[in-house]
């Protein structure tokens, strides 16, 4: 034929033939790989299509009326029968993919994907050549014409191939990376993947499930799930766009094998053409297809590289972690920045000045610093400020009246009807909200954590006396406070349904990303659904992240994770805690001291423990703050379609920039996309301290101790909230990080490893609760430990040491 290539007759070598895109698909379809059939109108058949048209002369004149005179144009007759039969070749009527393919496309010095247009969908004659032509004029589009100026090609000849290839109706697709462009470790690879036809992704419609696979190590080492609100599937000509059903959002859209065979396959690719790739692949009824590969162009570009962070950065990036596990959004760094500068108005009290550690930049890009300290005169004034400070009647009595009166104000913006105020009344609320969280996070530090802190080092001369070991946690033992409630309220509620048989069995069969099911189990069952809401009336506001003001969820707002706990708990015995720790020491205290000696120090330590609650209770006041504060934040998402294209898109501003919506609208859209394409760079940043966990040797995991004491057990490796289910008892909890809403899963854990944390976070406390070993701030444990392996925690020396 003239003017048209089958793949069969095309090699990579053909680019100026039938352009990068032709080629490539030619090239591993000759390759025995799983690529669709298909066939490519060459560039000289454009070059024809433009001379006979008379377009040539206007070559200079790019305008929208000129790419609708090239869409009109007349194809000749020689060229319509060769369309016409290779079309036939293909199948009757079948579904295609019509592909812009500059001649100049996908070299490894530029790639032009996406510059050009592509029509999905097509069927029949007429309809194609209607699409070939449009892919024509594609290529004088403003979008076309400037990335070529940019990257230096407007001057360079530059034809248009088209690719027609029989379409893959995908129930999952998505793009490989056989190097991870993020970290630019060739050693790894990344393979994002959605429900549906992969134009979500290419089109940066939708946020995908990542899977992160090591070449080395030959299996995935981290995975995260993505929203997938998009789903974009056949209609009845061309392509619709449809909000994801909820049961497919709540899960991975592949499994463990497929996302290893897509892996495999693209090995193979890179491995074919010597050089990174990046891949677009589909799945359809079960089987992997192979869309197109084109050279990663974006490597070795040094200024995305993520610099090495500090010993000291390491440990300020480790706290955050902690209390946001997610990389924070632009909206949430503000709230954060409050809660900073309530802790940092306390040290400036006694004297010392303390930097922020946080900041992001314009573009919505995150970093973060050790911290810079200053001392003032003040200093020599801390004997003296100590009293003051560790004035418990004060201290209590000022907590108690600013709980009171927080209550009642956050009680009464509850009752609010949100959707009925105006924009500047929402951002009034949202004001009043962050002022309240900074007033609670004030009472928390100044009455209640530096005080409890002082007093613990207060008293250590007196407790080692008695014994050398006790340190501040051991005194807050068999204590109840507001997480304990919770964990006590939650085993309660799954007491009531273990007495019934009927309401266990319908929760245990659901899919717990399902939440038409569970709101039917409510609906069937009005005993448990009163109870659940008792639950969540008290403790609904418990979030996935404590300190992520706007990016976190609650269980009020989705409940798919506290029933995925429920269903974990309903596998465990209902055991009751025996940890008398405290009352040994206050035992131990009473033997060695006199009875006016012991009398005082209970009632210091009473303090402490008393100190302890409010400062639970403070993390649930903020939390609920937060939790109204995203109901009006998405309310305000729904009052700006002209801003917000996607219902979360407001996370991708400051709060500032909320605050002024109500004066003007800005270029936000544009500060939306640019921090949108940002984002992955700050979830690099929160995954670097995976990257750097120290190992004394391959199987030796180092941190440090949260508890004492030796366990020997299966790995259970929980990375998402909606994971819950995966514990069994007697498992070792191997985890990112915990917050209070992870408690139950320690009535069921034998040990507990964490990527972060120390002895002063929830993990640790926890732990020593249940008096189960601990091993925290390893750093790796998720990477390097992997489900049902045997490993050996060593609470005493602090390391995790892998057996089989």
């Amino acid at each position: 034929m003239k003017y048209i290539r089958m793949f069969q007759d095309v090699k990579k070598e053909d680019v100026s033939v039938v352009g990068g895109k032709g080629a490539n698909l030619g090239e591993m379809f000759n390759a025995g790989l799983p690529v669709p059939n298909g066939f490519c109108i060459t560039g000289d058949a454009f070059d024809e299509y433009m001379k006979r048209n008379s377009f040539e002369q206007q070559l200079s004149a790019y305008s929208n009326r000129f790419r609708s005179e090239i869409a009109a144009g007349q194809i000749w007759a020689e060229l319509e029968e060769e369309i016409a039969e290779c079309y036939a070749a293909l199948g009757q009527n079948m579904r295609v993919a019509v592909r812009s393919s500059a001649t100049a496309e996908d070299l490894p010095e530029a790639s032009f994907a996406g510059q050009q247009e592509t029509y999905l969908n097509v069927v029949g004659k007429e309809q194609l050549i209607l699409a070939i032509k449009k892919c024509f004029a594609s290529l004088y589009s403003a979008r076309a014409v400037a990335y070529r100026k940019q990257t230096n090609f407007d001057t360079v000849k530059v034809s248009l191939a088209v690719v027609i290839q029989t379409m893959v109706e995908s129930e999952v697709s998505g793009v490989l990376f056989s190097i991870d462009p993020v970290s630019q470790e060739t050693d790894r690879m990344m393979l994002n993947a959605s429900w549906g036809l992969g134009e979500a992704i290419v089109s940066g419609k939708v946020t995908p499930d990542i899977y992160i696979y090591s070449k080395k190590q030959g299996r995935i080492v981290d995975k995260k799930m993505g929203d997938k609100d998009i789903l974009i599937r056949y209609g009845a000509t061309g392509i619709e766009e449809t909000k994801t059903p909820l049961e497919q959002k709540g899960r991975f859209c592949l499994s463990d094998k497929q996302a290893l065979e897509v892996f495999e396959i693209g090995q193979k690719v890179e491995q074919h053409y010597g050089s990174p790739q990046d891949i677009e692949w589909a799945i359809s009824c079960g089987r992997l297809y192979l869309l197109q590969s084109r050279p990663i162009t974006t490597l070795n570009k040094t200024t995305e590289r993520q610099p090495e962070l500090s010993t000291a950065r390491k440990t300020a990036l480790n706290n955050w972690i902690e209390h946001c596990p997610i990389p924070l959004y632009p909206l949430d760094v503000e709230p954060c920045e409050i809660i900073d500068k309530a802790k940092s108005k306390v040290f400036h009290e006694l004297g010392v000045s303390i930097g922020s550690e946080l900041s992001m930049d314009e573009e919505g890009i995150l970093s973060f610093s050790a911290g810079a300290m200053h001392i003032s005169p003040r200093i020599v004034k801390i004997p003296f400020l100590l009293r003051q400070f560790t004035n418990y009647s004060v201290n209590s009595l000022n907590t108690d009246r600013a709980f009171s009166k927080i209550k009642k104000e956050l009680n009464k913006k509850s009752e609010m009807d949100f959707p009925r105020l105006s924009v500047s009344a929402l951002v009034q609320q949202v004001k009043e909200l962050m002022n309240l969280s900074e007033e609670i996070a004030y009472i928390r530090f100044r009455y209640n954590i530096f005080p409890s802190v002082a007093v613990s080092k207060l008293l250590y001369p007196a407790l080692h006396h008695i014994d050398k070991t006790i340190n501040e946690f051991d005194l807050l033992s068999d204590l109840s406070y507001k997480t304990w409630e919770l964990n006590v309220a939650l085993r309660n509620l799954t007491a009531y349904i273990q007495k019934h048989s009927e309401l266990k069995k319908a929760i245990t069969a659901i899919r717990i990303e399902d939440k038409n099911a569970i709101a039917a189990i409510r609906n069937d069952y009005s005993d448990f659904s009163a109870k659940l809401q008792n639950f969540l009336n008290e403790f609904g506001w418990k979030s996935s992240s404590s300190y992520c003001a706007f990016g976190s969820v609650s269980w009020l707002e989705d409940i798919t994770s506290l029933f995925s706990l429920i269903k974990a708990l309903l596998q465990s015995d209902s055991k009751d805690l025996e940890n008398s720790k405290y009352q040994v020491i206050l035992t131990k205290i009473a033997k060695r001291f006199s009875a006016k000696k012991a009398a005082k120090l209970r009632k210091r330590i009473e303090e402490i423990r008393r100190y302890h609650v409010n400062r639970e209770e403070s993390l649930y006041l903020i939390e609920m703050c937060y939790g109204l504060a995203r109901r009006i934040a998405f309310e305000l998402n729904l009052r700006f379609p002209e801003i917000f294209e996607q219902p979360k898109d407001i996370l991708f501003l400051t709060l500032a920039e909320v605050y002024a919506l109500p004066a003007g609208i800005p270029d936000y859209k544009n500060r939306i996309k640019v921090r949108k394409a940002n984002r992955l760079q700050n979830e690099r940043l929160w995954n670097s301290l995976s990257l750097g966990g120290k190992q004394d040797s391959p199987n030796i995991l180092t941190g440090v101790s949260g508890n004492r004491g030796f366990c020997r057990g299966r790995v259970r490796k929980i990375l998402t909230l909606q994971e819950f289910d995966k514990m069994q008892p007697g498992d070792i909890l191997v985890c990112r990080y915990t917050d209070p809403s992870w408690t139950p899963l320690f009535v069921l854990a034998s040990a507990v490893v964490s990527d972060t944390g120390g002895p002063l976070s929830h993990s640790a406390i926890v732990a020593r609760e249940y008096n189960i070993p601990a091993v925290l701030g390893c750093g790796n444990a998720t990477e390097s430990l992997q489900d049902e392996q045997e490993i050996v925690v060593d609470g005493d020396k602090g390391i995790v040491r892998i057996e089989s």
